[in-house]
């Protein structure tokens, strides 16, 4: 029978990340990344597997006759790719664009998202790209065509829908009447004339 103690070391949930630095890199890497990382719990830094120099990195595009390291780290504390790519910058004393990190999950992401993919092995960096501006899409052109279109189609007027309440609704749909300019329309004050003239009267010694 297994103890509580081997439980709870099977139990153990630790997070994988895969860190891949762009050009040269210290002898002490492993060290530096274990130090930059210590908040997070370091359990494992693999030793970094180093391409050799290439014109140009498939995950470094816009860096030039260079060499990239991995390195696969593991820690008991959870933390973000962000999280880990800060700590590594400034670990290792290199910019941002120079690093890559990726946990296991994201990884697994992205090979489901391009398992599919074709690879036809063509660099598109420095490729010229299809001349066209898309102007038909959304030139002013294009928009003056949409609102003609718009002219075009027919108004269309209210409907009359029967109901339980067909006795106190319009017989008909309201129609819009054209305004003549300047002419005043006569509004019946009878029905309010006594609100404003009827005086109210207070008690004695209310004031």
């Amino acid at each position: 029978m297994k103890s509580f103690k081997e439980y709870l070391t099977e139990s153990k949930r630790v997070y994988e990340f895969k860190v891949k630095v762009a050009g040269d890199h210290a002898k002490d890497a492993v060290e530096q990344l274990k130090a930059a990382l210590s908040e997070f719990h370091v359990a494992k830094v693999s030793a970094g597997r180093s391409t050799p120099i290439q014109e140009r990195q498939t995950d470094f595009p816009e860096h030039k006759n260079t060499q990239m390291t991995v390195y696969e780290i593991t820690t008991d504390y959870p933390a973000t790719s962000l999280q880990i790519r800060d700590c590594v910058a400034a670990g290792l004393g290199t910019t941002h664009n120079c690093i890559k990190v990726h946990s296991a999950l994201e990884e697994k992401e992205h090979e489901i998202n391009h398992q599919y993919d074709e690879r036809t092995g063509e660099a598109l960096i420095g490729k010229m790209q299809d001349p066209s501006d898309n102007s038909d899409l959304a030139s002013e052109s294009q928009k003056m065509n949409f609102l003609k279109d718009l002219n075009k189609q027919p108004r269309k007027t209210g409907e009359q829908v029967t109901g339980y309440n067909d006795a106190i609704l319009a017989s008909a749909p309201p129609k819009h009447v054209k305004e003549t300019p300047g002419k005043q329309v006569k509004v019946e004050t009878k029905k309010f004339a006594n609100i404003f003239t009827k005086q109210v009267k207070l008690p004695k010694g209310a004031l």
